[in-house]
């Protein structure tokens, strides 16, 4: 440990002669971290931009700048076991539950509302002591601090995001894990701070490019930039939840043109994100003859039922078909995605946005494929005919002027997600097919919504933030009535119909480590295939 001394009264921001010192003498930050040779080195370090560790602090550089300090808070006689008294007082305190489509976990009001001895104290110390030293040490202008704690229990996460919204200029996590045999946590236990590096376009890449792992006493601290694309890794240990501190340090926007501008487009929560992000590729049917008998179920080409199909859809807005390919069939397809080796799959991103795989139907064998008999399926003008007949939407006949659609054969296991897209991915109307292939239980899970109106102006990794979404994207919050229009749970040989009109949008849930999964054959791994087609008039 590093110094011992508490930080001397010069070196914070002065206080009135009224104030006493009870909040130091409960919580203190580490004196080393005011020593004059440790905050000129860093000041040198940051603003040269060079990645430089000491005993327990290090910079880093890439993917953006980023520091940790170990022992953070001062331990000694005076303030002894600090972390596990600030532990004792989270058990104390009213947690909400956080759910949305980026994150799963508990969160706290702003820490300045806790009248918790300890839990003050802390937020004293980041007003008095922390902000003045990290303007110190960064040169960036800080006005005030905001602070709330967070507590992630088996199962819970936060997906990728870049924390840039209104003034926020540098984000901090502090680490609570007293526990003398979980002080540290290892990679089996998940809850990594897990950092992405951003492509010429400013979106995050797979895969992960470094992870910090929560450490009793630890305090990361970072810039919030358009590329501090970050996420918090699933907790997976059972034995103890993940406890922070976090929150931001805020202050006026740079004063270069560039930064005006990114600044004041984001006060108006608008990501400066490209809109390259929105690659659905949509192609005019195909004119392929298909003979529909020799792939669906013979029910559904009955006159009769397409009628009652179009009553559903037109009452609902969606039906589900079940049994709809040919026994033969689908176990043809499915035997051939679960053992044909030289299938090209390759993963989707940008991370922020979402995380499958999906196949390259253009590497397939120019010869019979089960996989490119359904690719022509269901692009065929055919297909299209037949969803006219099931929807009566203009996708064929005298009316039809342009339709077109897009297909996606993705595969799914742990850890894969989407989150809701910005307002231009479902500015139109769209008929969706969706249709699983060896479905398991929570793999796929997809639930259709009308994002609140605050949501539609934002792309995602704008408004979802760290360790700390705002109130606004919680349903109980931004609802009187609940927004999920459907939710589609997966099951096998099920032809899901469903009308999206505009505004409405959808997610596929996250798929927790924890999911159990059945393996389809002796790979090893445990897929779920879905099928996803978008159609418009």
């Amino acid at each position: 440990m590093m110094g011992s001394p508490t930080p001397p009264a010069t070196k914070r921001t002065k206080r009135s002669e009224d104030d006493d010192d009870s909040n130091t003498e409960l919580v203190s930050i580490n004196g080393c971290f005011f020593d004059d040779d440790f905050r000129d080195r860093f000041k040198t370090a940051w603003q040269s931009r060079e990645s430089i560790a000491g005993t327990n602090y290090q910079l880093k550089q890439e993917p953006f700048q980023l520091a940790v300090f170990q022992q953070f808070l001062q331990e000694d006689v005076k303030r002894a076991d600090a972390t596990k008294r600030l532990e004792a007082e989270f058990s104390t305190v009213d947690w909400k539950r956080k759910q949305m489509d980026l994150y799963e976990f508990y969160q706290t009001n702003d820490l300045c509302s806790l009248k918790r001895d300890y839990l003050q104290a802390f937020y004293t110390v980041l007003k008095e002591q922390m902000m003045p030293l990290v303007e110190e040490l960064t040169g960036i202008k800080l006005t005030h601090v905001s602070a709330s704690c967070s507590m992630y229990n088996a199962g819970d996460y936060l997906l990728v995001h870049d924390d840039l919204l209104s003034d926020r200029r540098i984000a901090y996590v502090f680490y609570l894990s007293p526990w003398d045999c979980h002080r540290e946590w290892r990679e089996k236990d998940g809850g990594a701070l897990e950092l992405f590096k951003a492509d010429g376009n400013q979106l995050p890449v797979f895969p992960v490019t470094d992870k910090i792992y929560p450490h009793n006493n630890q305090l990361v601290l970072f810039r919030v930039c358009e590329k501090s694309f970050h996420q918090v890794g699933e907790v997976t240990t059972f034995e103890y939840p993940r406890l922070t501190i976090n929150g931001w340090f805020h202050g006026p926007a740079a004063t270069t043109s560039l930064a005006q501008s990114v600044g004041k487009a984001k006060s108006n929560n608008v990501s400066q994100a490209p809109s390259i992000i929105i690659d659905t590729h949509y192609i005019s049917p195909r004119k392929i003859d298909i003979e529909l008998a020799e792939w669906i179920n013979d029910v559904y080409l009955v006159d009769e039922v397409k009628q009652n199909v179009q009553k559903k859809v037109e009452m609902f807005s969606e039906v589900s078909l079940e049994q709809f390919l040919l026994i033969p069939r689908f176990a043809t397809l499915l035997e051939t995605l679960c053992n044909e080796p030289n299938l090209e799959w390759k993963i989707k991103g940008p991370a922020h946005l979402r995380k499958y795989e999906v196949l390259n139907f253009k590497t397939l064998p120019s010869e019979a494929s089960p996989l490119g008999d359904m690719y022509d399926l269901f692009t065929s003008k055919t297909m299209f005919r037949l969803l006219y007949d099931y929807t009566e939407l203009d996708l064929y006949g005298k009316k039809a002027k342009t339709p077109k659609c897009a297909i996606e054969l993705q595969r799914w296991e742990r850890g894969c997600y989407t989150v809701l897209g910005d307002s231009s991915t479902y500015a139109d109307s769209t008929l969706d097919l969706t249709f699983y292939l060896n479905a398991q239980e929570n793999v796929g899970v997809i639930t259709y919504l009308v994002p609140e109106a605050d949501q539609q102006q934002q792309q995602p990794g704008s408004s979802h933030q760290n360790d700390q979404p705002s109130s606004s994207s919680s349903y109980a919050e931004c609802y009187d009535e609940d927004p999920v229009l459907l939710t589609l749970l997966p099951k096998d040989n099920v032809l899901n119909v469903v009308y999206r009109a505009e505004g409405t949008t959808k997610f596929t849930k996250y798929v927790s480590h924890n999911t159990y999964l059945e393996r389809a054959n002796d790979s090893g791994h445990a897929y779920t295939y879905i099928l996803v087609c978008s159609y418009k008039e």
